[in-house]
């Protein structure tokens, strides 16, 4: 659990400003708030509460009687509580936010094509976050952060984060449907500032790229778009002060890509003996619906699935921006998806695309395949799924038998180069 002394810290951390710690009956040092006032340019009126009001004032958050003792049963005159200082931390961050926003934000960039810079990454390559910002701008922390130097709005998501932040969860609604969670920790989120960037990207001439997971080395997701006869849905939440809001959940649709230039293009493949170069999959295919599973192969069924490919060819990528050759197999091989050579030797890869309903029936059928592909071709077997399974026993169950799991959004924990790391027995 939270205390005063963790909040002060964070706080203070966060303003570069001294540290300071409660003193006898739990109290906030004045200075403390003095230091506050400062940094906002805010009036100082003499006393903690004032401080405080004008702080979450200025950060359009409303003040609660629960935030200070005066309310309290022993009284205690202008103490801050636990609550306050958390509504405090909040207010703190969305000012900070807001003063970044403004200051990374560059409207000749939007405009001026010399300004602009070429997008080189592919979907599945890896970043450290900070050499992203280095090369194209933008704020170095939080979900959205609109590129300073190109027409770009960069989108981090992460599961731990949005929770421990106050955030809806993100999620894939179907092959191409990503669900956003807006910006705002605390209080009803607004179509303004970040969120405006991602509402109004078409109209502004930019363009959406997703990442994951929000700090350190990065995985590039794709190029999404606002869906503009749906962009976005309110629903109510938690924020990260506990109380109810309005969030705005954005329904972004995927940029299909139809074939990207692959950096392995001349690259020499001539000591491979177990496959050809890696042939991109067209990725604006194929609706399996009316088909009748008993007709059809269900590994057939699956690769005509639009996710299959979209995992497929960022798997490629992954593969490629490690220096490493992607290859496709040959007539004369097992059938597999992907597989390349690494610094310990051979790796097969088999993809499934995932939904709730088929998690099982897919892990199944993936687990068998790879099991007999790795056999056949003595490699290490590895199974992709096109999302985050649900059920995370299946990845116990896999790296039991000897086979490693990994989904696009954890591609950035694990280099392609040596993935031993995920199989045990």
């Amino acid at each position: 659990m939270e205390t005063k002394d963790d909040l002060l810290s964070e706080i203070c951390d966060s303003l570069g400003i001294e540290i300071y710690q409660t003193t006898v009956g739990s109290s906030i040092p004045r200075r403390f708030f003095s230091d506050l006032l400062d940094t906002f340019e805010l009036q100082d009126e003499g006393d903690a509460v004032s401080a405080c009001k004008q702080i979450l004032s200025k950060a359009d958050q409303n003040w609660e009687k629960e935030f200070s003792s005066e309310s309290t049963p022993s009284g205690g005159g202008g103490t801050i509580t636990l609550a306050g200082l958390k509504a405090l931390r909040n207010a703190v961050s969305l000012l900070l936010d807001e003063i970044e926003f403004e200051a990374n934000q560059t409207p000749n960039s939007l405009t001026d094509p010399q300004i602009g810079l070429d997008w080189t990454l592919l979907r599945g390559q890896r970043i450290l976050r900070k050499k992203l910002h280095d090369i194209y701008g933008g704020i170095r922390q939080g979900g959205i952060s609109p590129s300073t130097k190109t027409n770009n709005v960069f989108l981090f998501s992460d599961d731990a984060a949005n929770h421990e932040h106050g955030y809806e969860r993100d999620y894939w609604e179907d092959d191409v449907t990503f669900i956003y969670c807006g910006d705002g920790q605390s209080g009803n989120q607004k179509l303004s500032g970040r969120n405006g960037t991602i509402h109004n990207h078409i109209q502004q001439g930019r363009r959406l790229r997703l990442f994951s997971p929000v700090s350190g080395e990065v995985t590039y997701q794709g190029e999404l778009e606002i869906d503009l006869d749906d962009p976005f849905v309110i629903k109510r939440g938690t924020g990260r002060d506990g109380k109810e809001r309005d969030v705005v959940m954005f329904r972004l649709k995927r940029i299909l890509v139809v074939e990207e230039n692959l950096l392995n293009q001349n690259k020499d493949n001539s000591s491979v003996n177990f496959g050809i170069s890696y042939r991109q999959v067209e990725e604006n295919i194929f609706d399996t619906s009316g088909t009748n599973i008993f007709e059809r192969d269900p590994n057939l069924l699956d690769r005509a699935l639009r996710s299959h490919a979209i995992t497929q060819n960022i798997v490629a990528n992954w593969v490629i921006a490690a220096g490493l050759i992607p290859l496709s197999p040959t007539k004369e091989t097992c059938d597999f998806d992907i597989a390349w050579n690494c610094d310990s030797g051979r790796v097969v890869c088999e993809v499934k695309s995932l939904t709730d309903e088929n998690e099982i029936h897919q892990f199944r059928l993936g687990l068998g395949q790879v099991l007999e592909y790795a056999h056949s071709l003595s490699a290490f077997p590895l199974l992709v799924f096109s999302k985050s399974p649900r059920k995370t026993e299946v990845v116990e169950i896999a790296r039991n038998s000897g086979v490693g799991v990994l989904w696009p959004e954890v591609l950035s924990k694990y280099s392609p180069r040596d993935i031993r790391n995920l199989r045990h027995k």
